[in-house]
């Protein structure tokens, strides 16, 4: 690969980036259309072609734990609650500003440090103005 190999791979990037979106809506679309006729007439199973459609509902349930928490409160079921330790950002901010830390326990926490690279790729079609002054 040479770098001038971008010359051609970022306009047909967007180009197919663009393709991919205009159907990714256009399916999106015909998704709901299908999955709405499926559920209006109570179909499960329809094949149309050589396609076949299967549609169901599958319910999936979660807890709100804030109610929960709640409702244990309000009834005296402490032991279903439990505490997590977490640090407070705001009061380990402060500390380190009125130097209640010593410098070698700041150091030791330095290595609690996890650095993550993320690579991201933006490509926007070039204004005429932009262009020109190329």
């Amino acid at each position: 690969m040479k770098l001038n190999d971008l010359d051609e791979l970022i306009p047909q990037y967007a180009a197919n980036k663009n393709e991919l979106d205009s159907y990714k809506k256009i399916c999106d679309k015909e998704n709901a259309q299908i999955k709405a006729i499926m559920k209006d007439f109570s179909v499960q199973k329809y094949t149309a072609g050589s396609y076949k459609a299967s549609y169901s509902v599958s319910v999936r349930e979660t807890m709100n734990e804030a109610m929960l928490l709640e409702i244990a409160h309000q009834y005296g079921i402490s032991e279903i609650v439990k505490t997590k330790e977490y640090i407070d950002y705001d009061a380990l901010e402060n500390a380190i500003y009125n130097n209640k830390i010593p410098d070698e326990i700041l150091l030791e926490m330095d290595r609690a440090k996890e650095t993550k690279e993320v690579v991201q790729l933006r490509v926007t079609k070039v204004k005429d103005a932009e262009k020109e002054e190329n």
